[in-house]
């Protein structure tokens, strides 16, 4: 898992990690900038797409681990602040199998994963089978949150 920020100088060499990541980033600061609605992005088709919500962030106990084998996940805060959980997964028990439809599967939240705090402009990109907890309130106290997820296919 990468965090870092959309002025962040490190993005030019985060650009080689994949070749898509290049528009993508420009995507995330265009959108995260102009304040853009709630709703689906097309990029590239099922290559890249992205989408922009708008919630109340969740107390640990409503969230589980999630996992994806197909793409990568880019998440943007655009307003309020979000925890991003991660753990490994020898630390976690799976709940629900892998939906390729979905290209999701799920784990159990445990008590002691690690945390990063994402506010505006800030982001993680998370590579396939890197379990990650998104939505979780800061000190488990629900704020509203706007983000936007890129979906980048690996």
């Amino acid at each position: 898992m990468v965090v870092t920020n959309i002025y962040s100088k490190d993005l030019e060499s985060f650009k080689s990690i994949h070749p898509r990541f290049s528009e993508a980033f420009e995507v995330i600061k265009k959108l995260v900038e102009e304040d853009a609605d709630d709703g689906n992005y097309e990029i590239d088709g099922k290559n890249v797409y992205a989408f922009i919500s708008s919630y109340e962030t969740k107390i640990d106990s409503e969230v589980q681990f999630e996992a994806h084998k197909k793409y990568i996940d880019i998440q943007c805060v655009i307003s309020g602040k979000e925890v991003i959980g991660f753990e490994s997964e020898k630390e976690v028990t799976l709940t629900q199998d892998y939906k390729d439809g979905n290209d999701i599967c799920f784990y159990g939240l445990n008590k002691d994963f690690d945390k990063i705090v994402l506010g505006r402009g800030e982001f993680a990109i998370i590579m396939p089978e890197e379990l990650h907890a998104p939505c979780l309130s800061v000190d488990n106290i629900p704020t509203k949150t706007r983000k936007i997820v890129v979906k980048i296919l690996a």
